[in-house]
């Protein structure tokens, strides 16, 4: 399963674009990059539990999970007013200039925000990444520590799946 998230993963993770989430906090202490990688490792690993039941497009979760908050500003200090309102949009747009979009992938990106967001998603895995962002979120205000970083709160590595993967696999 790791396996799997990873092959998908690592050349979005590899893409400079992406690569410079790392640039900016988001929540209390976590950058931008973990954050969408805490948002797409736990969608993906909750839609692979509800896959016997709804089929869900796992490819389409971790790509827009990973693409979610695609913006390059402190969302806290500057941006647009209304942000909570109006960064999906923004992260779509960047998204676009970096990879062709399947459908339930923009509609991930642009209903991860919702019910902030009026319409509601149209697709399960939007609906899935838009609650697990919100906990994701929550979570790293509602803890009293450091929030761990991605690779050490999995243990994993993305090394050795990145060195495999070339950019244009995406």
């Amino acid at each position: 399963m790791e396996n799997e998230f990873f092959q998908t993963a690592a050349p979005l993770l590899k893409n400079p674009t992406v690569q410079a989430l790392s640039l900016y906090n988001h929540h209390r202490g976590k950058t931008r990059l973990e954050h969408v990688q805490d948002v797409a490792w736990t969608s993906f690993l909750i839609g692979k539990r509800f896959s016997k039941k709804i089929v869900m497009d796992s490819r389409a979760i971790i790509r827009g999970a990973l693409l979610h908050d695609l913006f390059f500003y402190d969302w806290l200090r500057e941006g647009p007013r209304f942000h909570g309102l109006r960064h999906h949009n923004i992260a779509l747009k960047n998204a676009r200039k970096i990879i062709s979009l399947s459908k339930i992938e923009e509609d991930i990106i642009k209903k991860h925000m919702w019910p902030l967001t009026v319409i509601p998603p149209l697709y399960p895995e939007s609906f899935l990444v838009a609650m697990v962002d919100t906990y994701c979120s929550t979570k790293d205000y509602i803890v009293y520590r450091k929030p761990e970083s991605f690779n050490e709160k999995y243990n994993l590595s993305f090394t050795k799946y990145m060195k495999k993967t070339d950019i244009q696999d995406i």
